[in-house]
């Protein structure tokens, strides 16, 4: 090739690029065209600032709006992620890894322009409040683009920097979920400069973003920001979703760094000390802390670091219980899809949590009994966990895999999920659905048993989002292809029309996803054909809830 044909394309090349810009009121960048794995284009924008970097005397403290910039600000890339406590992934995050990671990214299938008015979803991680990333190596956001969205993903705050609190005014906590409200409020302004319709805003997450999806409907502060949500495997009233010893948490994490202060005097002295902390000591620390528990307790009483219920004050995320919330109506009204995977807690089996986790609850009978039940008296204790211990095993639970793992995942998710559903289906439509198919695209090795679901707590995100060691989707067998179709339509069908299945179609095999209604608990089954089910868990669900309405103690947090 000559010289000046390969000058010439670079120009070409260099003038496409600097063409992909927008301005918004903070400053104009640039952004990049990028390609689905069908070869369908949509462009980029990453790593715009929605808040001030929280560092300093901004560690532990809500967000700041941003400062603006000058020229041109380089959106065409993701170099940061907020710090993890775990690191969970395929590839090597900790490259990544800044305190300095309050940023988001908006991809568009357009052309950016005010003349479109596209619907939004907007997406929260999971990762139990202590890892997660919203950048492309994680959730490559190609499958959904396809269906003619915007997807805006955001980094929040995880582990300390994201959940430490010593539960008053001095540190209230909840500081990743006031990133995320920040970043809504920041959809709200910004938006339209990309095609986006700031009125057709859907939050959407997976386990601990799903819970923070419900946190986000109870907080008076969003209200208004969304008009739809999504919750896949999480519910602010899981078990695990709040941490009823998080001022203890905080000065052990203090003691352990060599400041020994009094839980009930020295906040101010506790966070004038944190914030002199390097950020990779207090991970540290707090891994130490995080390993002191075992998975399961965490999984039926409180994940380490968690949302908190905060006091009264200016800039409190939320001030009631989540249960009550719910129940009472206080949530935002508005539509609401949530559902489960057929087996949550099938991890169980694997990694060494079998049986090696469990003989406690094996040699403590009350340990059957969540604490969010508020009941101190031992021989109810005793009595209780009994009962419950019964419903799913007539022996030791290291003895029986089918007991041990159903136990698990009602206790430590459908439960919660389901009763979520009932509650909040008398305020809004409610759209339940269980994921049952296990193919490939799911990425689970088992081991699997019978006598319980073949899909995992957060298989099913595999089918919405892309991964960097993703081979293409058209690589998978024809039913993972179509079940991620079918999946991935559902959710944009209800960001669009607030309806998954707006008309039948071939795609649902002509299905009308039913609403949930307090009295007649419908729900989707997606499997490799779908089907309309009802009353997920069957008795032992209602077994549940009985024991709840008749012993446990008010006001609940969770269930």
């Amino acid at each position: 090739m000559k010289l000046s044909t390969i000058l010439v394309l670079v120009i070409t090349i260099s003038f496409a690029v600097a063409d992909i810009l927008v301005t918004i009121p903070n400053g104009k960048l640039r952004g990049r065209k990028e390609y689905s794995q069908r070869g369908i284009s949509f462009y980029a924008f990453q790593q715009i600032p929605y808040a001030k970097p929280p560092v300093g005397e901004l560690r532990f403290r809500e967000p700041l709006p941003p400062d603006n910039w000058n020229g041109i600000l380089d959106a065409t890339y993701n170099d940061k992620i907020c710090i993890q406590l775990v690191n969970i992934y395929n590839v090597n995050m900790s490259k990544y890894e800044n305190e300095d990671c309050l940023y988001i990214n908006v991809y568009t299938p357009e052309f950016p322009s005010t003349n479109l008015s596209l619907p939004v979803m907007y997406y929260i991680y999971g990762g139990g409040f202590l890892n997660g990333a919203a950048n492309f190596e994680v959730a490559g956001p190609h499958y959904l683009l396809e269906s003619g969205v915007i997807v805006v993903t955001v980094n929040y705050r995880v582990g300390p920097f994201g959940f430490l609190t010593t539960g008053d005014k001095i540190i209230p906590g909840n500081y990743g979920l006031k990133d995320q409200q920040m970043g809504l409020k920041w959809v709200q302004k910004n938006i339209k400069y990309f095609g986006g319709d700031p009125k057709k805003v859907t939050i959407i997450g997976i386990s601990a973003g799903a819970s923070c999806v419900g946190f986000q409907m109870m907080s008076k502060g969003s209200k208004g920001l969304f008009r739809a949500a999504i919750a896949q495997s999480g519910s602010n009233i899981n078990p695990w979703a709040y941490q009823r010893n998080y001022k203890t948490i905080a000065f052990k994490i203090g003691a352990a760094l060599g400041k020994p202060l009094n839980e009930d005097t020295d906040s101010d002295k506790l966070l004038a000390f944190l914030r002199t902390i390097p950020a990779e000591q207090l991970i540290l620390v707090s891994i130490r802390m995080y390993l002191d528990t075992l998975l399961v307790d965490q999984m039926t009483n409180g994940l380490v670091f968690t949302p908190v219920i905060e006091p009264e004050h200016e800039t409190a995320f939320t001030t009631e219980n989540m249960y009550e919330a719910i129940e009472n109506g206080r949530m935002a009204r508005v539509p609401l899809i949530i559902g489960i995977c057929s087996e949550e807690m099938l991890v169980i089996l694997s990694g060494g949590y079998f049986p090696t986790q469990i003989q406690s609850y094996d040699n403590d009978i009350a340990l059957f009994v969540s604490r969010n039940m508020h009941i101190t008296d031992r021989n109810k204790l005793i009595q209780l966990g009994q009962t419950i211990h019964d419903w799913y095993s007539k022996g030791r639970l290291e003895d029986d895999k089918v007991g041990t793992v159903k136990h698990f995942s009602d206790a430590g998710f459908t439960r919660a999920l389901i009763r979520h559903a009932e509650l909040q289906s008398k305020f809004s439509d409610v759209y339940f659905y269980q994921f049952s198919y296990s193919g490939q695209l799911g990425e689970n090795p088992g081991p699997f048993i019978d006598g319980v679901g073949r899909v995992i707590h957060g298989e099913d995100g595999n089918y919405i989002w892309v991964k960097s060691n993703s081979t293409g989707l058209n690589n998978y067998p024809k039913d993972d292809i179509l079940t991620s179709d079918r999946y991935r339509t559902l959710f944009t069908n209800f960001a669009k029309y607030l309806n998954p299945t707006p008309e039948k179609t071939s795609l649902f095999q002509n299905i009308l996803w039913p609403k949930v209604t307090p009295h007649n608990f419908q729900y989707l089954n997606i499997d490799t054909n779908l089907s309309i089910q009802k009353n997920p868990r069957g008795e032992v669900y209602q077994k549940w809830l009985k024991i709840y309405e008749e012993n446990a103690v008010r006001p609940l947090d969770t269930f």
